[in-house]
């Protein structure tokens, strides 16, 4: 089972209602009854349960972070008391702000705390309480033989992430360690890695917001390419990387066109549906060797939950890296199947993926650097490179905004003053 961005928040008019949640809107109460009730229904003793990070809502009162991790901890341990957990924190989930997680703070050991029996299960990663509390990665050992999970917290290495509320640069170690993680494996294991930022480019900001005339990459680059160093390197063995973040069921391809080796990325769809997609969530049916054979989709759609549709069904026999190649190729040729897909990446819900855009969603999934990105969707667009430069972004547009909304205001002002006498005083 694999549960992502569901971002909780019982918090504001969204929360207190009785109905679940609509678009525009986080995960409230009723919505997270509802998932529960069909996590069940769809998988009642799942061995594995993957929760690729943000918890909490989006603008979430920070003074109820840690209580919230806590509470969550115990929903998912009563709907799955056997299952071996793997979580990941995601950029809201922090006791000071979005992008702002603080190493070695109280928030991350009260989680760590919280969720240590979940995860901790059997004894599968003993060292989770003390590695997590320092800066939210850790290692356990997944229920098939020679398979292990190794989490990294990549909100550190996000363009946008600030070090607003901490000490030292985590950005600097974080994959460091992952490095030192990958290296010690003497038994060979084959690893799953589940962070919660996707490496390569935001479509949707690249689309949407930048317009075509910015290509915005999720990761600083330096991290991006370090990262992508450990995942295609033969020695690490990484099977699979499993994501969220976008809020949209995706796929990506680690290496394509490059001298490493290609690894599948799984980006899983959000339970909120505050961007007009519709809550979601994946099983995934794996193989004894750790393979992953299908993937299936269910989504709430119209007020109720079914099984939208999976991989299998799409023609992909194994979500691995020459069946998720060929795949692309075909969506590129085949409109009905892109349709189809599409349909997976909404969840059913909103569209955002159109005819000029879908260069840009394509080249995502094989082109992962922004030289080659941008060869490949031909988008002609500056590089956002670094957290400052985005700000500046969002600062420029909100210089914008005020700028017009101002010069309406003084036209209003300017239509109602009464009009000058004619021939003077």
């Amino acid at each position: 089972m694999v549960v992502s961005d569901v971002h909780y928040m019982p918090y504001g008019r969204s929360g207190r209602s009785k109905a679940p949640s609509q678009d525009g809107s986080d995960t409230n109460g009723p919505l997270l009854d509802s998932m529960f009730a069909e996590l069940a229904r769809t998988a009642p003793d799942p061995p594995v349960v993957v929760i690729a990070g943000d918890f909490l809502g989006h603008g979430f009162p920070t003074a109820h972070a840690a209580e919230t991790m806590a509470y969550l901890a115990r929903r998912f341990d009563r709907a799955y008391p056997r299952a071996q957990f793997v979580i990941t924190l995601g950029n809201n989930d922090s006791s000071c702000g979005d992008y702002e997680i603080m190493t070695d703070g109280p928030f991350l050991r009260a989680t760590a705390r919280a969720w240590a029996p979940l995860v901790d299960r059997r004894g599968a990663a003993p060292d989770f309480i003390r590695t997590f509390s320092h800066d939210g990665g850790y290692v356990a050992r997944l229920p098939r033989a020679g398979l292990r999970a190794v989490v990294v917290n990549d909100v550190y290495d996000a363009l946008r992430y600030r070090n607003a509320c901490g000490t030292g640069n985590p950005a600097a170690t974080s994959l460091g360690d992952l490095a030192d993680e990958l290296a010690r494996d003497p038994q060979h294991e084959r690893t799953w890695l589940v962070t919660h930022v996707p490496p390569g480019i935001d479509a949707y900001s690249t689309a949407h917001l930048g317009h075509r005339l910015f290509d915005v990459p999720f990761m600083r680059p330096g991290a991006r390419e370090r990262l992508l160093q450990l995942i295609g390197a033969p020695q690490d063995r990484v099977a699979l990387v499993v994501a969220g973040h976008t809020h949209h069921f995706s796929f990506r391809l680690s290496d394509v066109d490059h001298a490493g080796r290609d690894v599948p990325i799984l980006v899983a769809p959000s339970i909120s549906p505050i961007f007009g997609n519709a809550p979601s969530f994946l099983t995934l049916d794996v193989a004894t060797d750790g393979t992953v054979r299908n993937v299936a989709e269910t989504s709430y759609v119209d007020g109720s939950w079914r099984r939208l549709g999976d991989l299998a069904g799409q023609g992909v026999a194994s979500f691995t890296a020459p069946e998720l190649l060929r795949y692309a190729a075909r969506l590129e040729r085949d409109p009905a199947l892109r349709a189809s897909y599409e349909t997976l990446y909404a969840g059913g819900g909103e569209l955002d993926i159109d005819d000029r855009g879908w260069p840009i969603y394509r080249c995502a999934i094989t082109q992962l650097s922004l030289t080659g990105f941008r060869a490949c969707a031909d988008t002609g667009g500056l590089s956002v490179l670094t957290g400052r430069a985005f700000r500046a972004l969002e600062v420029a547009g909100a210089a914008v905004c005020i700028l017009a909304l101002g010069t309406a205001i003084a036209v209003r002002r300017g239509r109602r003053r009464p009009p000058e006498p004619r021939g003077g005083t």
